[in-house]
């Protein structure tokens, strides 16, 4: 039986599929700029999963620029340009509208030959336009493992980039150093967070190629807020608060995999991994918030305030997550069973990353 009242999931379903609707209606422009060798096809590939040669451009491009759209409808754009500074001039007015309306740029260096002036050039050109710019400091497997870190400190230093917006990427690394891109993630979650703000962080994780990894910032996020709102201090508001943050997760990862659900599959996916099974995060829950002597009646819907109660909210609400998504994945076939295991490794491990956390903030002080 549900914890989880359904007529509060139902208007929080209702709720998120408006925003979802909302959310997916905008338009948005993502710029990947870098020399001929930098890697950004191999990036766009990487993240997309399509081969960019092969996406028609819209009216206006250039062999110097092009502009393609990621999707049916053209809402993602993708621009694919060596630089602008001297490209905006050589455009019509359609492709100069796109670049007047990027939304962030992914600027792609290739390691091998360091950083040039022209890149730093296009660096300022990018932040004279006011847009958000992710350094991807590519092909890093080509650089001595011990060579790594001052490389990456001097070519920031010399571009005048700050670390927070750089990552160490390898979009088409040597095989027997990995069988997949590194640093996609990071990219993913720079992205994202960007994005979050503006409202289209979910009209671009809808496109990525590998959905799974689409979804973790929006499950990572989710954790955050449900952090906040375990520790609400009005009885049942901190479950009430938890409940609709996880009913929009669920919700948008359904969107992000192109799935269609209802409430009664959101409440099932809720009710089945907080269900109160006698082993695993539910029981490690309930036992040490009656201990504490905050839930006289033992249920994890009854969080109170504190920080164990912020700790069980995000932890549940990650486990959710990540259930949620292997429950997509599998054409919703999962027992209740099925998803409970899922639910308890993946809030065990999620709390166990929280923890550690605590205990090095605590070492440090």
């Amino acid at each position: 039986m549900s914890l989880i009242p359904r007529a509060e999931v139902a208007t929080r379903w209702e709720a998120a599929n408006t925003e979802i609707s909302r959310a997916l209606s905008q338009r948005l422009v993502i710029a990947f700029l870098g020399s001929a060798s930098s890697g950004k096809d191999a990036g766009i590939r990487a993240l997309f999963g399509i081969d960019f040669g092969q996406v028609d451009p819209i009216p206006g491009s250039t062999e110097r620029l092009r502009v393609s759209p990621m999707d049916s409808d053209g809402q993602v754009l993708v621009v694919n340009a060596p630089g602008f500074g001297d490209v905006r001039a050589s455009v019509d007015a359609t492709a100069r509208d796109v670049i007047a309306s990027l939304d962030l740029c992914i600027y792609v260096l290739n390691c091998d030959g360091g950083a040039t002036i022209d890149e730093r050039r296009d660096l300022d050109a990018i932040r004279a336009l006011g847009r958000p710019v992710l350094v991807c400091l590519n092909k890093i497997d080509l650089i001595r493992p011990h060579q790594r870190a001052g490389f990456v400190e001097a070519t920031l230093a010399q571009l005048g980039v700050s670390q927070d917006m750089a990552v160490v990427t390898a979009f088409d690394p040597m095989p027997v150093l990995s069988p997949t891109p590194i640093g996609i993630d990071q990219v993913i979650a720079w992205i994202h967070k960007t994005l979050q703000e503006q409202g289209k962080a979910l009209l671009f994780a809808k496109q990525l190629r590998n959905k799974a990894a689409a979804c973790e910032p929006i499950i990572q996020a989710a954790a955050k807020k449900a952090a906040v709102a375990g520790s609400i201090p009005v009885p049942g508001a901190d479950m009430a608060a938890v409940t609709a943050i996880q009913v929009r997760m669920i919700s948008d990862i359904a969107a992000v995999f192109g799935a269609r659900i209802d409430q009664d599959i959101i409440l099932f996916i809720i009710g089945e991994a907080l269900a109160g099974s006698s082993k695993g995060f539910v029981r490690w829950a309930i036992t040490a918030l009656k201990t504490a002597g905050w839930i006289p009646g033992g249920q994890v819907a009854e969080l109170a305030v504190s920080a164990l109660g912020s700790a069980v909210a995000s932890a549940a609400t990650y486990g959710v997550g990540r259930a949620s998504v292997v429950f997509i994945q599998r054409g919703q076939g999962l027992t209740g069973g099925e998803l409970q295991e899922i639910f308890d490794m993946e809030a065990l491990r999620y709390r166990a990353t929280l923890m550690g956390q605590v205990s090095g903030e605590s070492g440090d002080g």
